[in-house]
């Protein structure tokens, strides 16, 4: 076995102070509202005392090897835990620096494997960018063919093993900053800035004296409708200026190296994060069309891999935040070739048109017509939503359709925002077809697949299709038939 090795020292602190600031934050909330800081600050020098004591004892236990094939870990204060982890494994590494690792120099290191969740397979918080660089080839290098022999490692350079990733890229894509501030001001988290901030306030409100409590909410309902309408519409817009802050941090530097064999997804301001990813892994290719990006004509588009993804994305990795859509077949060709194809759609048949209207209409029409017999004229504005719920079962009965050609095969569906996913016959888990009572009677069918992700596992699921499109695909992925297959659904 090779030495072992520890992180670099700094990940004590890194680590401290990670824990303090996720148990100091609520403490010095409740704090300041209940007037004892003074408790606060002694209890906050035994945490600081206690946290950096046990960090050290994390660090000390943790240490790690590379050796040919494999990553060796053994860490725990008070079980010893032992891992080796294969390098077949291994399905993506992510490099990332936040703030306190930039303090110091360094990176962190996520290295995620087939199986391991969401969360990373080992997590190093502190290494030297030189370490992370060397973690990364000899843990995603592919294996050199049985054929491989002196004479190549020749011209490999004095018999030592090539390091692909330290080649040149073949290309580089880059966001542009236009394309960038697009990206921020079409965001859809500006949901989740303002969910966040309820979640923060109902939270935090429970802490608040009953006094001041009362009194806010007193001075709030004696407000004029139109002012409160106000109050909403400022909220609503300092929730898009935050998300559109945020986006911009959090992709600012966005841009993809391509190698012969990986690729490595840059971006980020405060934390630089780089994923190296091995086109062997990638199991599908996302198009996402959201309703504020359609009319613009702009796309993101998602990898759906082994590893690699994160909580942020589903559990996917995002592959551009935003492209055009006339934009999108070059950029495919130049990011993941194999992809670049056509897409021709066997779209759903008009006979299930009315299940579409069905599916989105029956709660509204519901919800309404009780709204009108308990409320009158005001649960009529309950219309608008039946409105709305009409025009998305419309376009998602027009967006509905499945086709495949040769290797790969591809859905298109609609939620909310439109969805289109790629593919190949040897990345797909499993597939099903689905045929209910009420499907039957118009010859429709449900067609779904199955391709593995950082999570357990992803399915794509395309409703109300005709069934002798789903029997097609059934037979297109059946073993019968040759992979090679150029038969066109």
């Amino acid at each position: 076995m090779n030495e072992l090795k520890r992180q670099h020292v700094a990940a004590i602190f890194i680590n401290a102070a990670k824990g303090l600031t996720q148990i100091a934050v609520p403490f010095a909330i409740v704090a300041f509202f209940q007037g004892i800081l003074w408790i606060f600050f002694l209890a906050l020098a035994g945490l600081i005392l206690v946290s950096i004591g046990f960090s050290w004892l994390s660090w000390y236990k943790f240490r790690y090897s590379l050796e040919e094939g494999e990553l060796y870990v053994e860490q725990g204060i008070f079980v010893k835990k032992k891992r080796y982890i294969q390098k077949k494994r291994v399905q993506a590494i992510n490099i990332s620096a936040g703030v306190l690792q930039r303090i110091f120099g360094l990176v962190k290191v996520n290295i995620d494997t087939a199986g391991g969740g969401m969360e990373a397979e080992v997590e190093l918080v502190a290494v030297t960018k030189k370490e992370a660089d060397s973690i990364r080839s000899l843990l995603l290098k592919e294996p050199r063919s049985a054929g491989h022999n002196e004479e190549e490692e020749q011209i490999d350079g004095e018999g030592e093993p090539s390091d692909e990733i330290e080649q040149n890229p073949r290309t580089v894509w880059q966001l542009g900053k236009r394309r960038l501030v697009y990206t921020a001001l079409t965001s859809s988290s500006v949901g989740l800035v303002l969910s966040a901030v309820v979640a923060l306030l109902s939270q935090t409100a429970q802490f608040i004296p009953d006094s001041i409590y009362e009194d806010t909410v007193e001075t709030v309902v004696s407000l004029s409708m139109l002012l409160l309408i106000g109050m909403a519409i400022i909220v609503l817009i300092l929730s898009w200026f935050i998300s559109s802050i945020i986006t911009i941090v959090t992709y600012g530097n966005f841009h993809i190296e391509t190698y012969d064999k990986e690729m490595v997804i840059q971006r980020g301001l405060l934390e630089k994060r780089q994923l190296t990813l091995a086109y062997s892994r990638i199991t599908a290719i996302r198009v996402i069309r959201s309703v504020i990006r359609q009319p613009f004509g702009f796309v993101s588009v998602y990898v759906e891999s082994a590893g690699g993804g994160n909580n942020n994305e589903q559990g996917s990795t995002l592959l551009v935040p935003l492209i055009h859509k006339r934009d999108l077949h070059d950029f495919l060709e130049t990011i993941v070739p194999d992809y670049a194809i056509e897409t021709p759609l066997t779209a759903a048949p008009s006979r299930a048109a009315k299940r579409f209207f069905i599916r989105m209409l029956v709660l509204p029409v519901l919800l309404t017509a009780g709204a009108v017999y308990l409320w009158g004229w005001i649960g009529s504005l309950g219309l608008i939503v039946i409105a709305v719920a009409s025009i998305l079962a419309w376009f998602q009965y027009k967006d509905a359709g499945a086709g495949a050609q040769g290797e790969f095969v591809w859905l298109r569906y609609r939620t909310i925002g439109q969805a289109l996913i790629i593919s190949r016959k040897r990345k797909i888990q499993s597939i099903a077809k689905q045929v209910s009572w009420l499907q039957k009677r118009k010859e429709l069918a449900t067609f779904e697949l199955n391709v593995q992700s950082s999570m357990a596992g992803k399915s794509f699921a395309v409703k109300d299709i005709s069934q002798n499109t789903s029997d097609e695909l059934y037979k297109w992925y059946s073993y019968q038939n040759s992979h090679d297959s150029t038969k066109k659904v």
